[in-house]
């Protein structure tokens, strides 16, 4: 089994799993960067980062699994962060208010995203 860690904004899946989840305030674009960051250090990334059919501009969550052990520059999880930092960034910031009801919403399908990585 590869090992791994969860980076995260969505407190349902660091709650989920503790000790594999790298907790991070703050929005998706954040998230995408410190995935980038860890890529730049020899990570792979293992779940996509676009996953799901919701837009990244739309849900204020965002969980990605990238290896823990690092070697060379992977040029694939380079370009699949960089891609989704871009298509990102052309999309409208949606800058919505949600209730909590559909925050929970939020969680719960980033949640169910990220558990259902076959690593996972």
């Amino acid at each position: 089994m590869t090992a791994y860690k969860i980076i995260t904004n969505n407190p349902a899946v660091d709650a989920k799993f503790p000790g594999q989840s790298c907790f991070i305030e703050g929005s998706v674009a954040g998230i995408f960067k410190s995935v980038r960051d860890l890529v730049h250090k020899g990570a792979n990334i293992i779940s996509h980062p676009l996953s799901g059919s919701i837009k990244p501009n739309e849900s204020p969550y965002k969980s990605v699994a990238v290896t823990t052990a690092t070697g060379p520059l992977d040029m694939k999880s380079l370009k699949l962060i960089e891609d989704a930092i871009a298509i990102l960034g052309r999309l409208p910031n949606r800058g919505r208010n949600y209730d909590e009801s559909v925050l929970e919403d939020f969680r719960i399908i980033d949640l169910d995203l990220i558990s259902n990585i076959k690593i996972i």
